[in-house]
């Protein structure tokens, strides 16, 4: 795929002096302590990988042959060296692209580490606390398993969401098991405990403390807001995407939509619902791109598959965020969120049978909305969030050890040139933002081989004149079968049989021939 050149990410403005803080009261809360299976550490270790947990080690495979035991030890050397290798170059990149960070961060950054708020580890999310979270499941299992059948899970779903739509009130805070040797990385020992073997998650009681610290971050969560008109005054600034009008109508109404639909003061909900649908796109043009290999239509575009899956698993993850923060808390949110992607899916499947380089132009369209929004937020609420810790399954996407999938859909810049940093809210909503620019650059690639698109005045015209021409032939069908109606006389219409109305000269076959196509 060529490559698009992009500008660097917004810089991050230095922040204001900072205000005392406020504490929120801390609501009332239950804790829910998941199994080890569903739950493990609420500190994953910098770069380290649940899926390589699971993994059986090259030592135990090389077993007693010193030859495979000295190439396995040599392999992980590598392996060492090239990561090392990749964050000091994408340090290096970020040196040269963007600004150094201001006195007012690193004031920010020592306050956040001095905060008891930076070692709390909690979520809110409803999927998470009833489903877990693969990172847990592939660290205490390989491979992880499969789920139940289709009516099986249908039914425990109707139960599980049938409970929630009777008990509206969720308060439910989970609090993750730790390990011995993650929980070592929250105390400084680099994961090495003396007598500590094991990894395996054992459940972890919060004192009382850490009890009224989760629910005050809750609270606060709940305090963030996002201006709509602080959105559209960015996108009106910025460059504005070309689009045809039969994609820009719809989007403008899919966005104001969002605005009715979720008010300014509940953000997180809007981003878990964004989220939601934000995976549909990919998922739908991977469903096409086989379709057309399996047709032999068109393999030139296979690698581009790979491209759309490295996509969604990045919006799933941003997914996952908003869920550990409470954004899918409301039964109300999940039933539009589930059903809403449900019908994108089946729209963009449609669209793109129609053209894929209009099914692109409306998700660069929605990708360019998204960065606008997520900028917005994290601007709009940058005291607030950083002061609030990242939650872990952020750091186990963005600081994890395998980050090949996170390399593979930023195809506007060189592969591993990026290295995002999340200790903080306002870390991962700023690498959110970056990420859907990369998404934008990715879906203004594939719209380039269609040259429609180059102009989009040719396809405002070209839908004109078909609207036109479907309007006229609607209106003689419809004018033709008034005239039609009224020749008959009553009498004549009441005593017709339906064998009549039905041959070669009936009313049916009238009407057929009169259709103009």
């Amino acid at each position: 795929m060529a490559s698009a050149a992009r500008g660097a990410p917004p810089p991050r403005a230095g922040a204001p002096p900072r205000s005392a803080r406020a504490r929120a009261g801390a609501g009332a809360a239950r804790l829910a302590r998941a199994s080890p299976l569903a739950r493990a550490s609420p500190r994953a270790p910098p770069r380290s990988s649940a899926r390589a947990r699971a993994r059986p080690s090259r030592d135990a495979a090389a077993g007693d042959d010193p030859e495979l035991a000295a190439l396995a030890a040599a392999v992980d050397e590598a392996e060492r060296d090239a990561r090392e290798a990749r964050a000091r170059y994408a340090s290096a990149v970020e040196a040269r692209t963007a600004p150094p960070p201001s006195l007012s961060e690193d004031e920010a950054d020592a306050s956040f580490d001095a905060s008891p708020m930076s070692r709390l580890a909690c979520e809110y999310g409803f999927i998470q606390r009833s489903a877990g979270l693969y990172i847990d499941v592939t660290a205490s299992r390989s491979p992880p398993g499969v789920p139940q059948n289709f009516f099986a899970m249908a039914a425990k779903n109707f139960l599980r969401e049938w409970a929630a739509l009777r008990d509206r009130e969720d308060n439910d805070i989970v609090v993750p098991p730790r390990s011995d040797v993650e929980a070592s990385f929250e105390d400084g020992s680099n994961g090495e405990r003396e007598g500590s073997t094991t990894t395996s998650p054992s459940p972890y009681v919060p004192t009382r403390e850490e009890v009224e610290l989760m629910s005050e971050l809750r609270d606060r969560l709940d305090e963030l807001t996002l201006s709509n008109e602080g959105i559209w005054a960015r996108e009106a600034e910025r460059e504005q995407v070309p689009a045809p009008l039969i994609i820009k109508a719809p989007y403008l109404v899919l966005c104001r939509f969002l605005d009715l639909a979720f008010p300014e003061n509940r953000p997180i909900q809007r981003f878990w619902f964004l989220e939601s649908v934000a995976r549909m796109p990919y998922f739908s043009y991977n469903t096409m791109l086989t379709v057309y290999e399996l047709l032999g239509w068109w393999r030139r575009g296979s690698e581009l598959r790979r491209v759309h899956f490295a996509e969604e698993w990045n919006e799933y993850h941003h997914l996952l965020v908003m869920e550990s923060l409470g954004g899918d808390r409301e039964w109300r949110d999940r039933f539009l969120a589930f059903h809403s992607a449900l019908v994108y899916y089946a729209v963009l499947l449609n669209l793109w049978i129609i053209s894929p380089a209009l099914a692109y132009n409306f998700s660069e369209l929605i990708e360019a909305h998204a960065v606008d929004t997520y900028a917005q937020f994290a601007e709009e609420n940058k005291e607030a969030l950083r002061d609030l810790p990242a939650p872990r399954v952020a750091r186990a996407y963005w600081e994890g050890e395998d980050l090949y999938l996170f390399d593979e859909f930023q195809t506007a810049r060189p592969r591993s040139s990026r290295r995002p940093r999340v200790k903080t809210l306002h870390d991962v909503f700023e690498t959110i933002r970056d990420d859907e620019a990369e998404h934008v650059a990715t879906m203004r690639e594939c719209q380039l081989e269609d040259s429609a698109m180059a102009d989009v005045r040719r396809v405002d015209l070209g839908t004109g004149a078909v609207a036109l021409t479907v309007a006229a032939s609607a209106a003689a069908w419809s004018l033709d079968l008034v005239n039609l109606m009224g020749g008959i006389q009553g009498a004549e219409l009441a005593g017709l049989e339906v064998g009549e109305m039905i041959d070669s000269d009936g009313i049916v076959q009238i009407v057929a021939n009169m259709w103009p196509f």
